[in-house]
C-alpha cells in the first residue's frame, strides 16, 4: 500500500479537526511534523493540543508561533484563549494584540469581550461589542452590549440599542434591568411577569417581585408570601425577608427567617436573624446568636470577608447596647483570641471606636504582620488619618513591591490615590506607583489603566505647583495616552487644560517629545541563590542560568539539547517574564539564527 502524502496527511489532519477529533489529529500534525517544519501545521498542532486541554504545551506552541508570526490575529487569540483557560493575567494582552491585528476577526472579538465580561471589565468590553454588534447584529452580542451599557450607567443607550438591533416582542432580562435602572419599574415589572409567565425562570420572576415593591409595596408582599407558600425558594424568601426588614416588620421578618433556615445554615442567613433579634430588642438571644455564629465561622474560616462582616455588626451591636466593660471582655474573648486579619481589624476599630488609638494601632499592626496587603492597607489608612506619614509610606512602599497580581496592584493604588486621604502627596510613593502600574500597563483592566493615568495626572498637577513645566506635560502626555475610552474619575480635557496652562504660563515652552529620558539605573543582580527564589525559578529555569552565566549566549538548540526537551521557546519568554515583572532585564534575544533562537545573559 502506497503510504499517504504530506499534502494527504495535511487534508486528513484538518478534516478530522473539523469534526471535532483533535487527539486524532493531533497524532497525524506530530507525524508531518517529525518530517520537518509546516508553519500551517505547527498552527493546526497547537490548536489541537489547546482543545485537548494540553494547556502548558499549547502555550509553548503558540508562543514560539507567536514569534515566527507576529502579525497573525489567530494566534495571539489562540494564545490568549490558552493564557485565558489557566488564568494568566496576560491573556488580556494577547486578546488586545488579536482584535488589534484584525479588527474583522469576530472569533476574536467575541472571545475578547467574553473575558472581559466575565472579569466585570464593562468599560473595556463596550468598545469591542459595539465592533461585534456592527458586524453581525447576533443577539447575544446585542445582550452583551446592553449589560456592558446598563453597568456603566448608560441604561438610556441599552433601550436605544434593544429598540434599534434586538426590538420587537422578544424581551430580555438586559431589557427588564434597563427600564429598572431608567426608573420605569411599571413597565419594568409587566415585562418581567410576561417573560415568567413564557419560561417559568425564577430569575425573571424576583425581578418582578422586586420592581413590584419599588411601586406597589403591599401588592408585592402578597406576591411574595403567596409564592413562598408554593415555592420557598431561598433567593426570594430572602428578598421577602430583607423587604420585611426595611419596612420594620421585624416580628414577620424574623419569623420567614426560620423557614430560611430550615432549609440552609448558610453564614449570611445566620446573620440576618442574629440582626433581627438585635432589631426586635432581644439582648440576651442577639448576643448569643451572634457569638455562636462567629465561634462557628472562625472553626471553619471558609470566608474571611463573611466573617468580617459578621464580627463588624456583632462590634457595632455591643458597642450600641452592652456596657463598656462587658463589650470589652466579650469582644476580647469571643473575637481577639484567634489571629486571622479578619478578627485583628475587627479589634483594631473596636478599640478605635472606643478612642484608644494605642491600643488600636497595635492592634492594626498585627493585622499588618499577618497579611501583609489586606492587613497592611488598613494599618496605613490608619496611619495616614493620624499624621504618621513617614510609617505610612514605609508600610505602602513594602506592600507595592510585594504584590504580585494586577487586580491587587489596582486595589493598592485605589487606596494610595484615594482624595480622602493624603498617601497621593507622598511623592517616593507616587513615583513608586506609577512605575509598578506602567510595569503592567499591558495587563491592566480598564480601572487600572484609569488608576495609572490618574497617577500621572496627580504627578502633573504637583509639576504643574513647582513650575517644572516641561515635566507636567510629559506627564500629561503620558495619562492621556493610557487613559481608557469610558472614565469616572477623569478626562481628557483635564490634561488638556493643564497643558494649556503649562503653555502659557511657560517663559520658554519647549517641545518634551523625546526629550525627557528616563534614566537607565544600575541594577544589582543579587546572588543566583537569592535570585532563584525571588524569580520563584523551577529547576529547568535554573539549569539555563547557570549555563547562560557561563557561555553568556546560547541558541535554541544548545538549550534543548541542554534540558533534553523541544518546549526552550516557551519556558524562555517565561523567565523572561517573570525578570521582567520584577524590574529585572536578565535574559534578551538576539535573533533568529539557523539553530532557531539565540538568547544572551545580561545580567551582571
Amino acid at each position: 500500500m502506497i503510504p499517504a502524502s504530506i499534502e494527504e496527511q495535511k487534508k486528513e489532519a484538518f478534516r478530522l479537526f473539523e469534526d471535532g477529533r483533535y487527539q486524532e489529529s493531533l497524532q497525524i500534525c506530530n507525524v508531518i511534523l517529525e518530517k520537518g517544519r509546516d508553519s500551517a501545521v505547527e498552527v493546526l498542532a497547537a490548536t489541537n493540543l489547546y482543545y485537548t486541554g494540553k494547556l502548558e504545551d499549547a502555550e509553548v506552541f503558540f508562543r514560539d508561533l507567536a514569534q515566527k508570526m507576529p502579525d497573525s490575529s489567530y494566534v495571539h487569540s489562540y494564545l490568549a484563549k490558552v493564557l485565558e483557560a489557566r488564568k494568566d493575567e496576560r491573556a488580556i494582552a494577547e486578546f488586545a494584540t488579536a482584535v488589534h491585528l484584525d479588527p474583522t476577526n469576530q472569533d476574536a472579538l467575541r472571545s475578547y469581550a467574553g473575558y472581559l465580561l466575565s472579569h466585570k471589565d464593562y468599560r473595556g468590553a463596550l468598545p469591542v461589542l459595539r465592533r461585534l454588534v456592527q458586524l453581525g447584529k447576533k443577539s447575544g452580542d446585542v445582550q452583551n452590549l446592553m449589560r456592558a451599557l446598563i453597568e456603566i450607567g448608560e441604561p438610556e443607550e441599552a433601550l436605544t440599542t434593544h429598540s434599534v438591533l434586538g426590538g420587537g416582542a422578544v424581551k430580555t432580562h438586559e431589557y427588564v434591568d434597563a427600564l429598572i435602572k431608567t426608573r420605569n419599574f411599571r413597565a419594568a415589572a409587566e415585562s418581567a411577569y410576561r417573560m415568567y409567565r413564557d419560561t417559568k425562570d425564577p430569575v425573571i420572576y424576583r425581578k418582578y417581585l422586586e420592581t413590584l415593591s419599588r411601586y406597589d409595596t403591599q401588592a408585592s408582599l402578597d406576591a411574595y408570601a403567596s409564592h413562598i407558600r408554593g415555592d420557598p425558594d431561598a433567593v426570594i424568601l430572602l428578598d421577602y425577608i430583607l423587604l420585611l426588614k426595611s419596612r420594620g416588620d421585624y416580628s414577620q421578618a424574623f419569623a420567614a427567617t426560620k423557614t430560611l433556615l430550615a432549609n440552609s445554615s448558610d453564614p449570611l442567613y445566620r446573620l440576618i436573624e442574629c440582626d433581627l433579634l438585635a432589631a426586635l430588642g432581644d439582648e440576651k438571644n442577639a448576643l448569643e446568636a451572634y457569638e455562636n455564629l462567629i465561634r462557628d465561622e472562625l472553626t471553619s474560616k471558609n470566608d474571611l470577608e463573611v466573617l468580617s462582616l459578621i464580627i463588624s455588626n456583632y462590634r457595632q451591636y455591643l458597642m450600641a447596647h452592652v456596657p463598656v466593660d462587658e463589650a470589652s471582655r466579650r469582644f476580647l474573648t469571643i473575637v481577639s483570641r484567634d489571629v486571622n486579619v479578619a478578627s485583628l481589624l475587627e479589634t483594631a476599630r473596636f478599640y478605635e471606636g472606643l478612642g484608644n488609638m494605642t491600643e488600636a494601632r497595635s492592634w492594626y499592626y498585627r493585622a499588618y504582620r499577618s497579611d501583609f496587603l489586606a492587613g497592611g492597607l488598613e494599618y496605613a489608612k490608619f496611619l495616614s488619618a493620624h499624621n504618621e506619614e513617614r510609617e505610612c509610606e514605609k508600610v505602602m512602599l513594602y506592600i507595592l513591591s510585594n504584590v504580585k497580581k494586577s487586580t491587587d496592584i489596582g486595589r493598592v493604588a485605589s487606596v494610595i490615590l484615594d482624595k480622602k486621604g493624603g498617601m497621593y502627596q507622598l511623592k517616593r510613593l507616587m513615583e513608586q506607583l506609577i512605575k509598578k502600574l506602567e510595569g503592567r500597563k499591558n495587563t491592566l483592566n480598564s480601572e487600572g489603566l484609569e488608576l495609572l493615568s490618574m497617577a500621572f495626572f496627580i504627578t502633573a498637577t504637583s509639576a504643574l505647583e513647582e513650575m517644572d513645566y516641561a515635566a507636567c506635560k510629559y506627564y500629561c502626555l503620558c495619562g492621556m495616552d493610557v487613559i481608557p475610552a469610558h472614565t469616572r474619575a477623569i478626562r481628557i480635557e483635564d490634561y488638556l487644560q493643564m497643558i494649556r496652562a503649562c503653555k502659557e504660563r511657560s517663559i520658554a515652552d519647549r517641545p518634551i517629545m523625546n526629550a525627557l529620558q528616563t534614566k537607565k539605573r544600575a541594577v544589582a543582580f543579587p546572588p543566583a541563590k537569592i535570585l532563584t527564589d525571588q524569580l520563584g525559578l523551577t529547576e529547568q529555569e535554573q539549569k539555563i542560568i547557570e549555563f547562560l552565566r557561563s557561555h553568556r549566549k546560547a541558541s535554541e538548540m544548545e538549550l534543548r539539547k541542554l534540558l533534553g526537551t523541544r518546549r526552550v521557546v516557551g519556558i524562555m519568554n517565561q523567565m523572561i517574564q517573570k525578570a521582567a515583572m520584577q524590574g529585572l532585564s536578565l535574559i534578551e534575544k538576539k535573533g533568529v539564527g539557523e539553530d532557531g533562537e539565540v538568547y544572551e545573559y545580561t545580567a551582571t
